[in-house]
């Protein structure tokens, strides 16, 4: 049977990361080590992964890539498992990626698997599900796909956070692209695919992954996540499709229509429509996960959460493509 080595990346997690090894710890199939990779915790994650026994490296440069490479130098495994700390994972998961593993020819360099949300997820953490399950939020794009899929199927892309690899195929793509905010899983699939590699997603290799929280941690991942995938583009020239700029071009507009309303008034009923159709768009979406999701209070949160939603990942777009800019000039 093939070893496994499960990295974990950390930074301040302590409120979840003794939940995440335990259940590591009840698996059918317990990896053979667990490499936390830290960026420097403050709090006691540290002191939790070593009660668990896990062997622990430091990275420097505040990134997930580099958590993954810094993990990389000492893994011993046939297959390399990353995950995240804020998962809690099903008594079944390795057990499961090790057996589809198993069913595969040597071209399926990558297994992955669902992250679903938790059991006793928060509403706001429900909330921000019922979302990434709207074309508002992304539901056609390959990592979120992951998230509601149901069904084995050969994917371009795979999610970090439930993700298994041959350590062979993994090593001739490797290292992982530090200079990428966030994306680098994107990145790493990418360049295996473009080997000749497969990435094949099993929904039974199931974890379950804390959605974010509060609004600032919905925002700073919306903005994140825009950012990693205009770097993502710049590498490649690939990934970017006309709906990742929607809501940039959708605000700029309303933004120029705006400002032509103190030269013609008759532009403001423009702008009153144009806003108007995006409002009624989105309260639309809204009502629908309310009744999906059997949340009253979806029915008034979600609108604003679209909203602030666009925008942070409007943010983060424009962001990026001046800070590309300025580095050429």
């Amino acid at each position: 049977m093939s070893s496994i080595s499960l990295i974990i990346p950390t930074y301040n997690n302590d409120s979840t990361l003794r939940a995440c090894l335990e259940s590591i710890k009840k698996q059918s199939l317990v990896p053979n080590e667990i490499i936390i990779a830290d960026g420097h915790s403050t709090d006691d994650s540290i002191n939790i992964a070593k009660e668990y026994d896990c062997k622990i490296v430091y990275e420097d440069r505040g990134t997930r890539a580099a958590a993954c490479n810094e993990a990389l130098k000492i893994a011993q495994g046939d297959i390399i498992v990353f995950t995240d700390s804020d998962i809690v994972a099903d008594k079944e998961w390795l057990k499961n990626l090790s057996e589809t593993f198993n069913k595969m020819d040597h071209e399926v360099a990558c297994v992955a698997g669902p992250h679903l949300e938790y059991p006793d997820e928060s509403l706001f953490g429900k909330a921000v599900s019922a979302i990434y399950d709207t074309i508002f939020g992304g539901r056609w794009s390959e990592q979120v796909k992951s998230i509601f899929d149901k069904e084995e199927r050969f994917v371009q892309s795979a999610a970090g956070c439930n993700a298994a690899y041959r350590r062979e195929a993994i090593e001739e793509v490797l290292p992982f692209n530090e200079s990428l905010l966030t994306a680098e899983d994107t990145d790493i699939n990418y360049r295996l695919i473009q080997k000749g590699k497969k990435l094949f997603f099993t929904p039974s290799a199931i974890i379950y992954h804390q959605r974010p929280q509060r609004h600032k941690t919905f925002r700073n991942k919306s903005k994140k996540y825009a950012i990693g995938k205009i770097q993502f583009f710049r590498t490649h020239k690939v990934g970017l499709e006309l709906w990742h700029l929607l809501p940039v071009l959708y605000f700029l507009t309303g933004l120029f229509l705006s400002i032509v309303l103190f030269v013609n008034l008759w532009i403001g009923v423009g702008v009153a429509v144009y806003f108007g159709l995006y409002i009624i768009a989105i309260q639309i979406a809204s009502i629908v996960q309310t009744i999906k999701y059997r949340q009253w209070q979806f029915l008034f949160m979600l609108p604003l959460m679209f909203i602030e939603g666009h925008i942070f990942w409007s943010l983060g777009i424009l962001q990026e493509i001046f800070a590309s800019k300025k580095k050429r000039d």
